[in-house]
């Protein structure tokens, strides 16, 4: 993103019961007599996360104790060269508050007209705002630790696995699936970014469809899955047949070489039977996508992907900017790439969604495969 010259933020705080949403009324102008959300200048070298704590507790006393606020979505005014960044909270219990300089007042989710132009200051994006931070699927702040949550991607050379574990975070590297399953038999959520299910005949419906539709742009990021004719081929060429004999289309570089990790997810599954249906396929840049509200343009294999994907993140696992350290340090460390452990810290937070009700399947009515898997993705429900 480029430098803009001002970078405001503003917090949408709901009451304990999400109910109401907190205001404050302005006594200077520009905006003298309205109604808007609190919030304030970042100041240089702040981040993002703490100037919305730093701004929240200033105007109003509640402290980091009290909410953990959730990046939302961002807003750039380029006639105005300002970046506005957008926080969404929820407290944990009802407070008394600390005014500084503008009253404070609580108003009621459902009766009140937030597109009054005579009440609110820009009224338009207030309302656009609130419908958004209302759908917002706000997470208890322990919801990564009071399971055990698995999410593994693939890597040179085995596995990646993220381990959230209660307290405990934790990123591994495993030779196999079977080694990895081996050392967490029983867990309460397991995803996995790599095809679960294929089709043996071109009527059968994958979610590779439905997921290049929504990530649109980023469509490139889902590859085109093979038949399971393919996959079970000794050499590329025999792969690329049998793809073109059974759907109509060969196959590109990148879905061939994946091949061998697809082959060893199904051979797993069919010879494992209970794990089937319960280790389960899900897709990082739609759980990008679903948890920031926008699909994610930038690349994660360089500095500013990998960061941005690190900060979001860092809201569910509570690590802040430390987090985008410890994935750095830990692919250094395994001797992998960074954007396979952000990939896989991904599913892992997806995986404590899941086991919180929070997810859906892409498609919504998925198919199985011959051999009875669900041919579906796991994602965070979309914000409706």
């Amino acid at each position: 993103m480029q430098t803009v010259k001002t970078v405001d933020n503003c917090i949408v705080v709901f009451n304990k019961d999400k109910t109401k949403v907190l205001f404050c009324k302005h006594k200077k102008d520009p905006f003298k007599g309205t109604l808007n959300f609190v919030g304030g200048k970042v100041e240089s070298g702040e981040s993002p996360e703490d100037a919305a704590y730093r701004e929240l507790q200033e105007e109003t006393g509640i402290s980091r104790r009290k909410i953990r606020l959730y990046r939302l979505m961002d807003m750039r005014y380029y006639h105005q060269d300002l970046l506005l960044q957008i926080f969404v909270g929820q407290l944990y219990e009802d407070i008394t508050m600390v005014e500084e300089a503008n009253p404070l007042l609580w108003l009621s989710l459902n009766d009140e007209d937030f597109t009054d132009r005579d009440r609110f200051a820009c009224a338009q994006n207030i309302t656009h705002i609130i419908d958004i931070a209302r759908m917002y699927p706000l997470p208890d702040c322990t919801m990564t630790q009071d399971g055990l949550y698995i999410g593994v991607d693939g890597c040179k050379g085995g596995w990646i696995a993220t381990i959230l574990e209660h307290a405990d975070f934790r990123v591994e590297k495993y030779d196999s699936i079977e080694a990895l399953v081996n050392r967490y038999p029983k867990f309460d959520a397991f995803l996995i970014d790599m095809a679960i299910g294929l089709c043996e005949h071109p009527d059968q419906h994958r979610p590779d469809k439905e997921a290049k539709a929504e990530l649109k742009s980023k469509a490139s990021s889902v590859f085109p899955v093979p038949c399971r004719q393919a996959v079970y081929e000794t050499t590329e060429e025999k792969q690329k047949e049998a793809n073109k004999r059974v759907l109509g289309k060969s196959l590109a570089k990148q879905s061939l070489a994946i091949i061998p990790k697809i082959r060893e997810v199904d051979e797993f599954l069919r010879s494992h039977p209970g794990y089937k249906n319960v280790i389960l396929e899900s897709h990082p840049e739609m759980a990008f996508s679903r948890f920031s509200g926008q699909v994610l343009l930038s690349r994660k294999k360089e500095f500013l992907g990998f960061s941005e994907r690190s900060y979001i993140l860092s809201e569910y696992l509570g690590d802040g900017n430390d987090l985008l350290k410890k994935l750095s340090s830990k692919a250094k460390e395994l001797g992998c790439s960074p954007d396979d452990v952000v990939d896989a810290t991904c599913m892992a937070v997806t995986a404590a969604m899941k086991a919180h009700d929070m997810c859906e399947t892409v498609p919504a009515e998925p198919e199985k495969d011959s051999t009875g898997l669900l041919m579906q993705m796991i994602v965070p429900k979309m914000m409706r």
